[in-house]
């Protein structure tokens, strides 16, 4: 890249200080290269031609998908919600793509929390969940759609797993997410809207410089997105906004307007949105080598967390939410509540993938654990040989290896399931319930929660 180290430096500043918000756009959605295309969105335009049965060849850079949906129009009585449907099929075999390199160069910078992606893959999700938690589902992840208007969480700033947030919908089989070009005009208009627009995710934008990257936004669009996170006329001044795309660095027309119009904003023509992530990903580990050993994060607290080298399961001290799969809506909200203070939380049948050798993976996660949690309702007050049984035989088992001044048990009952139920086992009904009707948890619970975890995590650290 050719620009000065002083503008990195101002860069890297701002980014270490949360004041960037990096929005992902298509062109950072590198694959392995199949059939000459090496992007994502070609190359699903190119499947979803040949499922549709239509031609494939010639179609425009950047707008592929676009083309597809026209040409499929353009024969036959056809309605453009099939095309929705039949992305969505197609799209399923990008989660058998290996993660871009990009994304995940993008990931390891900790203090972006925030991301905006233009995009409807789950990629980004993906690699931060990799990255940042060994592939453990802890990114939270939030969509638009014009019918439907989701913001962000009120408490943004104490949430502290990352956030995707997908500008444009996520892949659906109903038209909510961006295919079209018209697709994307409803989406810029819905989301000028009085009523539907998401004020809290535009507050954090306008507050934060934007890191725009490869979104491929032309013309007015381009205008209009930079516009829309700002409270103010574009020429008014305020913070500083990078624009890093090909598109619209080749608009002489655009870089002439932003440059007399918008001077906070920053247009780079020294090379394309991947190769820009490449170099500040160098740079910022340059600046922040990672520390030798244990990887090592830090809670809300401050306290040092510790994950145990070559162990993918679980972070060394998460709290283990055990529930009868029926209950997993309820226990979800124990989860996110866990979740919004810092705290990780193995979240059982959703971090055991397909494939995962899972009586190998509970032998190896339960002792790693700060807590133990059985959550216990009707559907766990069963004699019959369930999941989540042999869960909490696991458990007693460690819990009986526990000096008798840790607290490794915390049950909690979620309705009005007795505790002399003779189907529970007798060391669970030894000890103090936690009562959360629905799942709904206090800030008591809550508390008493993040007390034990950081008292491990300092047990930890004092180890280390």
């Amino acid at each position: 890249m050719a620009e000065p180290d002083i503008f990195w430096d101002q860069l890297i500043g701002l980014i270490e200080e949360e004041r960037v918000v990096p929005v992902v756009g298509q062109d950072l959605l590198k694959i392995p290269k199949t059939g000459g295309r090496d992007l994502l969105y070609p190359y699903l335009a190119a499947r979803l031609a040949e499922y549709l049965n239509i031609p494939a060849d010639g179609l425009p850079e950047g707008g592929e998908l676009h083309e597809v949906a026209c040409r499929y129009l353009a024969i036959r009585s056809n309605l453009v919600e099939d095309i929705y449907p039949a992305l969505k099929k197609v799209e399923a075999i990008a989660e058998t793509l290996p993660i871009p390199e990009p994304l995940q160069q993008l990931a390891a910078i900790h203090p972006f929390k925030l991301f905006v992606t233009t995009t409807f893959d789950s990629f980004l999700q993906r690699a931060l969940d990799h990255v940042r938690y060994e592939g453990m589902p802890r990114t939270r992840v939030f969509a638009y759609s014009g019918a439907e208007l989701q913001d962000l969480p009120a408490d943004l700033k104490s949430i502290t797993t990352p956030i995707v947030y997908h500008l444009l919908g996520r892949v659906s089989a109903v038209p909510s997410y961006a295919v079209t070009q018209e697709d994307i005009v409803e989406f810029f208009h819905a989301l000028q809207s009085e009523t539907h627009r998401p004020q809290l995710l535009f507050d954090e934008l306008n507050g934060k410089s934007l890191l725009i990257l490869g979104s491929r936004f032309s013309g007015w669009l381009a205008r209009f997105f930079i516009r829309m996170a700002k409270r103010e006329r574009l020429s008014v001044g305020g913070k500083t906004d990078y624009v890093v795309d090909a598109t619209v660095s080749g608009d002489d027309n655009l870089v002439l307007f932003l440059k007399n119009f918008s001077r906070g904003t920053k247009v780079f023509s020294a090379g394309g949105s991947v190769e820009f992530v490449n170099e500040l990903h160098r740079r910022w580990i340059d600046a922040h080598p990672a520390p030798t050993g244990a990887h090592e994060t830090v809670d809300s607290g401050g306290v040092p967390k510790t994950k145990a080298s070559g162990s993918a399961d679980i972070a060394a001290g998460a709290v283990f939410l055990s529930y009868a799969s029926e209950d997993r809506p309820i226990v979800e909200k124990i989860k996110t509540a866990l979740e919004a203070v810092g705290i990780d939380v193995f979240f059982d049948q959703e971090d055991l993938h397909p494939g995962v050798d899972w009586e190998r993976t509970l032998r190896k996660s339960i002792p790693q654990s700060s807590l133990f949690v059985p959550v216990i309702s009707h559907h766990t007050v069963t004699s019959r040989r369930r999941f989540f049984v042999m869960e909490w035989n696991l458990a007693l088992i460690e819990a009986q290896k526990a000096p008798v001044s840790e607290i490794f048990l915390l049950p909690v009952v979620i309705d009005d399931t007795k505790q002399d139920a003779s189907e529970i086992p007798e060391q669970f009904r030894a000890v103090q319930w936690q009562g959360l009707p629905g799942g709904q948890p206090t800030s008591e619970f809550v508390g008493r929660v993040l007390q034990l975890y950081r008292k491990y995590q300092k047990s930890l650290a004092a180890i280390v």
